[in-house]
């Protein structure tokens, strides 16, 4: 009946999309910053992404932390949830070199990945509780000023703290899953040659 009449977001919903959409098209930018960085790094193209693939659970930290509060995900929470990204990666940084330090000093796959995590989980445990315990006055501050920042805390807080374990555990498991794929095509390509 009206043709020329149109739907769309505006005021809060049309800022929240475009936030969304520029933040969405920045964090792959970054990833992908990231991930040529430690290419370069490392000397490697599968080990960054054995790095970054904490990323998502960074991200279901976030989500996680928020449905304990019944906080809804707000702008800021997407802001915490890139933080806790970032940390992530860095604890992952830190174990991954560990282990290959100790794979240049002679160790096996299993024995680097093993001993390499024992002697980093001081440091990723402290660094994860720390941030969590530092973030908590805000968490649970009831101010009213203080609701505005609480979905970014809720997520940094959230995020750093389930990865803990994926840092510690799935880490180094997709480390020796890669040596193991690494090993099979290797002698899958000198069996053909």
């Amino acid at each position: 009946k009206y043709p020329t009449v149109t739907r769309r977001a505006v005021g809060e919903a049309e800022a929240e999309a475009q936030f969304l959409s520029e933040v969405s098209r920045l964090l792959i930018l970054a990833v992908m910053g990231m991930y040529f960085l430690l290419a370069v790094v490392f000397r490697s193209y599968v080990q960054p992404a054995l790095i970054l693939s904490a990323i998502p659970f960074a991200v279901m930290g976030a989500i996680i932390g928020h449905f304990i509060f019944g906080a809804s995900f707000a702008m800021f929470s997407y802001l915490g949830a890139i933080a806790a990204m970032g940390v992530v990666v860095n604890d992952n940084v830190v174990l991954v070199d560990r282990i290959n330090q100790m794979r240049a000093d002679g160790m096996s796959a299993y024995e680097a990945a093993y001993e390499g995590t024992v002697s980093r989980f001081r440091q990723i445990f402290l660094t994860s509780v720390t941030e969590f315990i530092g973030l908590s006055p805000m968490i649970f501050e009831k101010a009213a000023i203080a609701q505005f920042l609480k979905p970014m805390a809720l997520a940094l807080a959230y995020g750093v703290l389930i990865c803990m374990p994926v840092t510690l555990v799935l880490t180094p498991c997709f480390y020796l899953i890669g040596k193991d794929v690494k090993d099979a095509v290797t002698w899958v390509i000198r069996l053909y040659a």
